[in-house]
């Protein structure tokens, strides 16, 4: 997965700023998707101070399911609990294809393991073009996986 540059939510002042989704589209896309597996949408929250996704919760009465949305890019992930720094992602096909035009994440790809080079200088191993702010909150926060860099619990 390609991190694109803003991703976190960073950039440095007088950088341009990354893009921003507003979330209209992806809430009405989450009622759809509420309706075709027989849920409600008992929560949406946009993203906080100390977040860069948007959150949508889904309950059929048997699962509950969190929809999130990256602010900057149209990534979507679901998961099965959102807590403060600790997501738990994973797959959900029979809601995938509700959001055409968004990248749907796939668990292997946001559970992999972030590669961190800090000599000489602090690079990642992935592809990206993540600007030096953002380099400089990985290194603060030490995230563990991409999950983690594109739906981050950072202020």
């Amino acid at each position: 997965m390609h991190l694109s540059y803003g991703i976190t939510g960073f950039y440095n002042s007088g950088e341009n700023p990354p893009p921003r989704n507003a979330g209209k589209l992806f809430k009405q896309m989450c009622f759809e998707a509420a309706r075709s597996i027989e849920a409600e949408i008992i929560a949406f929250h946009k993203p906080q101070l100390n977040t860069n996704f948007f959150e949508a919760v889904l309950d059929n009465g048997v699962k509950r399911i969190h929809v999130l949305m990256n602010a900057h890019y149209p990534l979507i992930a679901f998961a099965a609990s959102v807590e403060f720094r600790q997501i738990t992602f994973y797959d959900e096909p029979a809601l995938s294809g509700m959001f055409k035009g968004f990248y749907i994440c796939e668990t292997k790809e946001l559970n992999q393991l972030l590669k961190i080079k800090s000599h000489p200088e602090l690079s990642l191993l992935h592809d990206h073009d993540l600007n030096s702010a953002e380099m400089g909150q990985i290194l603060h926060w030490q995230p563990r996986t991409v999950g983690e860099v594109v739906f981050n619990y950072w202020d």
